[in-house]
């Protein structure tokens, strides 16, 4: 299908409402080139929410059925901040690179708020960004589980039947729990200042995690809606007090309101309707933007100031109801 060209009437920027659309292919759901389709997916799911265990999906599921899972971890890309055991500059790397420069890296007793970032479906080219801004800037360490490291992890090139969606949603959910698994790696790690951060395909996992061990959700890129991309737009976060951000391009091409894709479901094109009971939930919409939302220059304003603003949420005893 191709996607007609659509003029702009005006720019805005939106709490609690939206809408999308944009040029791109549905191949390139990132402007990078996703792995081609390999077959079958190895395990054959049926498409209802039962089955998907919708929210929390066990890491060693995904360790029985997919060989090389546990490196998403192992090679996981982090951030560590200056000051970090007497460094004078932020380390940038991956988890076992930080292993081999901090030989006691398991047993650093000081603790720093953590933002633990899944990427999109494609490589890890926005990752370096958002790393500096939260590494870099705010001093926060930075996790983000390496997805492509296992080469028996499904691949696809859409469009693709939604069990195989699913499949990729479940590996993504498993990493979440997988990280949360082996957080005893991490004691550097503030839990009381634990933040869930997603883009696109890796947003819809941040969103969906059903687990309470997060301060507060951070969804770029994704829209809380049905679609092509899933039936099951669920949000995950236990309390009603939990922060949540939503940034999403009005001329998102995948996920907004005017996409191609999805026109069948009515979607409105951002999280507004399923944040509704959430008492500290923002929703920005950028007009002029795309699926990118990184190109649009209010989005570090809007990440670091939610991540400032809510790092002592929880520390300070702020509960759900």
């Amino acid at each position: 299908m191709k996607i007609m060209k659509k003029s702009l009437l005006a720019s805005f920027c939106i709490l609690f409402a939206g809408i999308s659309v944009a040029k791109g292919n549905i191949e390139n759901i990132e402007n990078e080139a996703q792995p081609k389709s390999e077959g079958k997916v190895k395990s054959a799911i049926k498409v209802d929410q039962k089955t998907y265990n919708v929210g929390k999906i066990e890491s060693e599921q995904m360790n029985s059925i997919y060989p090389g899972f546990s490196d998403s971890f192992n090679h996981a890309f982090i951030g560590l901040p200056k000051g970090f055991q007497g460094i004078e500059e932020p380390f940038y790397g991956t988890f076992a690179e930080a292993k081999d420069k901090f030989p006691d890296l398991d047993e650093v007793t000081t603790v720093y708020p953590t933002v633990l970032y899944m990427q999109g479906s494609g490589s890890f080219s926005k990752g370096p960004t958002f790393r500096e801004w939260i590494t870099g800037e705010l001093n926060w360490v930075f996790f983000a589980p390496n997805t492509h490291t296992s080469n028996k992890r499904p691949k696809y090139s859409s469009p693709v039947p939604k069990k195989i969606y699913e499949e990729i949603h479940k590996y993504r959910q498993a990493e979440i729990d997988q990280f949360i698994d082996r957080i005893g790696e991490l004691p550097f790690i503030d839990k009381k200042r634990l933040f869930l951060m997603g883009n696109s395909e890796g947003a819809l996992a941040a969103a969906r995690y059903a687990g309470k061990e997060f301060v507060g959700r951070l969804v770029l890129s994704w829209t809380c809606e049905p679609g092509y991309y899933t039936d099951f737009p669920k949000v995950g976060s236990k309390y009603k007090t939990d922060p949540f951000l939503n940034i999403v391009g009005r001329d998102d091409v995948y996920f907004g309101k005017d996409s191609p894709y999805n026109n069948q479901y009515n979607n409105k094109g951002h999280c507004g309707d399923a944040l509704l009971r959430y008492k500290h939930a923002k929703v920005v919409l950028l007009p002029n933007t795309g699926h990118n939302v990184m190109k649009n220059p209010f989005t570090k304003q809007e990440v670091l100031g939610f991540l400032t603003m809510f790092k002592d949420h929880r520390a300070k005893g702020q509960k759900g109801q």
